[in-house]
């Protein structure tokens, strides 16, 4: 016979059992909430890899808890980077822009739906999609006058580069602002930290492969051919060698020939980076690579691919690496 001495976790006060009422958060957090649109006479390729509890249709919006005490640095951000993305909505500004607000379980595209076939094929409606379609919402307007009414730091000075850690042959002040603006959120604020450099590490992609081993940060990689042009990418992470296609929409490439331009990643594929001992590539299409790299990192080739909507990065796709460099925000 079992007693209480022998198993007490098996007798226990009915006090106990009863559900303890649950208590108020004494610093709740706020909320965020993205309204979602969708463009009006343009159709959404299948590519599009939006999903809502695994089905390819899209809610009419989207909430997020944030920390109060994180609260003015999103609210900051928001207002740097989307002003006109934040406050209330306006129904007829959606529609000036193309775009409609949704219904709740809207289909994310039609049966009959299919993805252009122009030069660039659906790579121009999902940036418009993916950028312009969603609104800022003020929870209350009590959260707003707090948020108003806060000391917050001069954003100009927010957005400024933070240092270099470690000596560039390549990026100029210029070259900074600019891609300071194209860092996704995660790596804003942190030092920018040379990790590889053909100049100090010498022209192996092992080496670079070695340098970045279980680095976990975005990467900048900047090339100078010896034409003197600048150009490169911005990854979602390290480069490793693996088999397949890794990384996220995050990357993007970029070119100063002749004059600063971003290629964000258009969603028609995943083939964002790939790389073995031999060759390294970012973006991919047709047999084609966005940007690619030999095993000595000293020939490269950029071409038009499908993943960015790009044009070659270079006047000529064949270049060969004067410098290399690679930095990463830790």
């Amino acid at each position: 016979m079992v007693s209480v001495e022998d198993m007490p976790e098996l007798f226990v006060s009915f006090d106990k059992l009863i559900p303890t009422p649950a208590r108020s958060c004494e610093d709740p957090p706020l909320y965020l909430r993205l309204r979602m649109g969708k463009p009006l006479d343009k159709p959404i390729p299948k590519s599009t890899p939006l999903m809502s509890y695994g089905k390819k249709k899209m809610r009419p919006e989207y909430w997020f808890s944030v920390p109060r005490n994180r609260v003015d640095d999103l609210y900051n951000f928001i207002q740097a980077w989307f002003p006109q993305l934040y406050g209330e909505i306006d129904e007829e500004e959606i529609k000036s822009r193309g775009f409609m607000l949704i219904e709740n379980e809207t289909e994310l595209w039609s049966p009959d739906s299919t993805p252009s076939t122009s030069r660039h094929g659906s790579q121009g409606d999902v940036p418009e999609f993916t950028k312009e379609s969603w609104e800022v919402l003020p929870m209350s307007n009590d959260v707003r006058k707090a948020l108003a009414s806060a000391a917050h730091p001069s954003i100009d000075v927010e957005l400024a580069p933070p240092e270099l850690i470690g000596t560039t042959e390549i990026l100029t002040e210029e070259h900074r602002l600019a891609l300071y603006h194209h860092l996704p959120a995660r790596a804003e604020g942190y030092n920018w930290t040379l990790v590889f450099s053909t100049s100090q590490h010498g022209f192996s992609l092992n080496s670079m492969y070695r340098k970045m081993y279980k680095l976990e940060s975005p990467i900048l990689l900047l090339i100078q051919d010896t034409d003197n042009n600048v150009f490169g990418a911005l990854t979602s992470c390290a480069f490793q060698v693996s088999d397949h296609f890794y990384g996220t929409g995050e990357s993007l490439l970029f070119t100063f020939v002749p004059h600063f331009q971003v290629y964000n990643w258009t969603g028609e594929n995943l083939y964002f980076i790939k790389g073995n001992n031999e060759s390294l590539s970012i973006g991919a299409g047709d047999g084609k690579f966005g940007l690619w790299l030999d095993g000595d990192l000293y020939l490269g080739r950029s071409e038009a691919c499908k993943t960015y909507g790009n044009d070659p990065l270079t006047p000529t796709v064949d270049f060969v690496v004067k410098t290399l460099e690679c930095w990463a925000f830790i």
